[in-house]
């Protein structure tokens, strides 16, 4: 795995942007689109920094040895929560998503699919989708399986599914249906239209 992935990866767990990443550091936005491309890497002095913003060890950003992340695998993202009756109707503001239990899309050896969800759901802020640019009739949730997606997605978690986006953005991840297993990895296009699929655990 080259500085840029592991860049990529680092991004995607703090949550942030290029754009972002380039205003913490007060750099211009192409500096960190060419970091992203593999074209430069970051000097000394500045990979500290990059480092420090998105909470990773600059040893394993610059040559992808020892631990990759500050605060231990099982690190909380905490957001503000609301305690409601499960009876309670959504506000305007809310929505009710499926959330497919039965479901497991594994990040490891991958599962059949079972689509029965016996109606259980998860409530979601419109405008929190809206932020996140998915439509709500093509959200869902899930329950992501095993380790190769660790430590960002942890085994056991729930996931949110955005079923309306169907093409490929490098590094991103997705749920995946993968010659009938459900798989969650990130993908990278290659020539000749092919995909390959990542696991954030490098052990997998």
């Amino acid at each position: 795995m080259s500085f840029s992935e592991r860049l990529k990866i680092a991004l995607t767990r703090a949550g942030m942007t290029q754009t972002d990443l380039a205003k913490r550091l007060d750099v211009s936005a192409q500096t960190v689109q060419q970091w992203a491309a593999g074209k430069t890497t970051p000097r000394s002095k500045r990979l500290e920094d990059v480092a420090a913003a998105l909470r990773a060890s600059p040893q394993w950003l610059l040559l992808g040895e020892g631990k990759a992340f500050a605060g231990g695998e099982h690190e909380l993202v905490m957001h503000e929560t609301e305690i409601i009756d499960q009876d309670t109707p959504p506000s305007p503001d809310e929505i009710d998503l499926p959330c497919f239990r039965e479901v497991e899309f594994a990040a490891g050896e991958g599962r059949t699919q079972v689509i029965e969800n016996h109606g259980h759901t998860m409530r979601f802020s419109l405008s929190r989708l809206a932020r996140a640019g998915v439509n709500p009739n093509m959200a869902a949730c899930a329950t992501a399986s095993g380790k190769s997606m660790e430590p960002t997605i942890l085994d056991g978690s729930p996931i949110g599914i955005d079923k309306g986006t169907t093409h490929v953005i490098d590094g991103k991840i997705y749920a995946l249906d993968h010659g009938g297993m459900l798989r969650i990895k990130r993908l990278y296009k290659m020539p000749l239209g092919k995909i390959r699929l990542v696991s954030d655990n490098a052990d997998e």
